[in-house]
């Protein structure tokens, strides 16, 4: 007791002493306290503003559009287990999509229901449906359905969905093919979560949506990052030519977004900022669902390069850093409404910024809330890294 009693002491004098001390600059006087403060305050403000940079710069360049679209040949690869009601859904918008020369591949993961009966008979309907069929589990479920589809696809270019996407139109594949350059290798489309349910359909969005925005701005610093396995597009050709999912077996996880950060860079790769090239996506998503989400984006980034998760880490901690000091300086320091009126304005310009990126995406109903979630998020992040930390390694999660 008379320890901590004297550790607060020595404490206190030592705020009260740092207080007293005294800076200068250009007339204008600053507690050292103050000044150490403000200065870290102004670090964390720059670097935030040089990713807001990179942000702004990259919301911009989804304004581009190419005016010669080749439209080359396509496959469109759903794995599927147990889906027979979704495929029912999902598999009449693609085949009908307006494109001049497309096919759809079904790969029948080991269905226990009537997905095989009702592709059987749709094959007598659609000459552009492809299907082929897995009928025993391996320790890789997820690379052999994939491999198998890549394998039975005609076209070199591959764009990846699964059952639950919900495509937004007939052209749909028009907007998102309009991409496909000849020095592009992968190309990146937005899943718009609009029409999840469930208790963290918001910060699943936030989540979702913010990523996307910070991973297509990480292309400005020689980086490419992959979000998630859908929505995704890449040539059937170099990934026969590497033996496929060969070099990211050793995580029977996000196989296809590992590879996509394998053969990614800055110059091949794209990032569609387009409403009519993005897709939905429908489920329920709860507290469990979404740690686990959180929990594959932990371990997907275990596999980044050294500069990827530093371009990641220092973003989220300077963020978080921004906050905390500035609500610290404005309880503390004489200086309180400018910084008040920095922060206010930081988060308007961002704010702006991610109003027009979301009407680009399509996403809707999310700007009331952004704010609860950007400021929530840090600690939802920081519980499941723990849990990660402590106990996920325990497990193995696909």
């Amino acid at each position: 007791m008379i320890k901590n009693i004297i550790s607060t002491i020595h404490f206190v004098n030592l705020t009260t002493f740092v207080n007293k001390i005294m800076i200068e600059i250009y007339g204008v006087v600053f507690s050292l306290l103050d000044f150490i403060l403000m200065a870290a305050f102004g670090l964390f403000l720059f670097i935030q503003l040089f990713y807001f940079i990179l942000k702004a710069i990259f919301i911009s360049s989804g304004r581009k559009n190419n005016n010669n679209p080749s439209y080359p040949s396509i496959s469109l690869i759903i794995p599927s287990r147990n889906y027979e009601e979704e495929l029912k859904v999902i598999l009449p918008e693609l085949l009908n999509q307006d494109y001049p020369e497309f096919q759809v591949v079904v790969v029948n993961d080991c269905s226990s229901d009537g997905t095989e009966w009702y592709l059987s008979n749709l094959k007598l309907e659609y000459s552009n449906l492809k299907t082929t069929r897995i009928l025993q589990e391996t320790d890789f479920p997820n690379a052999l359905a994939l491999s198998v589809g890549i394998r039975a696809a005609s076209h070199e270019w591959m764009i990846f969905l699964n059952p639950l996407c919900i495509i937004p139109g007939k052209n749909w594949l028009k907007s998102y093919a309009e991409h496909f350059l000849p020095t592009r290798e992968a190309i990146f489309g937005y899943v718009n979560l609009s029409s999840c349910k469930g208790s963290m359909r918001g910060m699943f969005r936030y989540e979702n949506f913010n990523s996307f925005i910070l991973s297509g701005a990480a292309r400005y610093l020689g980086l490419s990052m992959p979000i998630t396995d859908l929505n995704i597009a890449y040539k059937r050709s170099p990934f026969l030519d590497k033996k496929g999912f060969a070099a990211v077996l050793e995580s029977p996880f996000c196989e296809n977004e590992l590879y996509l950060n394998e053969i990614s860079t800055s110059r091949n790769s794209f990032y569609i900022l387009n409403k009519e090239a993005s897709i939905g996506f429908t489920d329920e998503v709860g507290w469990y669902d979404f740690v686990n989400f959180k929990k594959k984006q932990l371990l997907l980034k275990q596999k980044f390069t050294v500069g990827q998760r530093l371009y990641l880490w220092i973003n989220a901690i300077s963020r978080t850093a921004f906050d905390v000091l500035a609500i610290i300086l404005v309880i503390i320091s004489q200086w309180r409404l400018w910084i008040a009126g920095i922060w206010l304005f930081k988060n308007v310009l961002e704010l702006i910024w991610g109003i027009i990126a979301m009407k680009r995406l399509g996403e809707k109903n999310l700007v009331p809330w952004i704010g609860f979630f950007k400021s929530f998020s840090p600690f939802i992040n920081s519980l499941v890294f723990f849990n990660q930390l402590f106990i996920g390694n325990k497990r193995r999660w696909k």
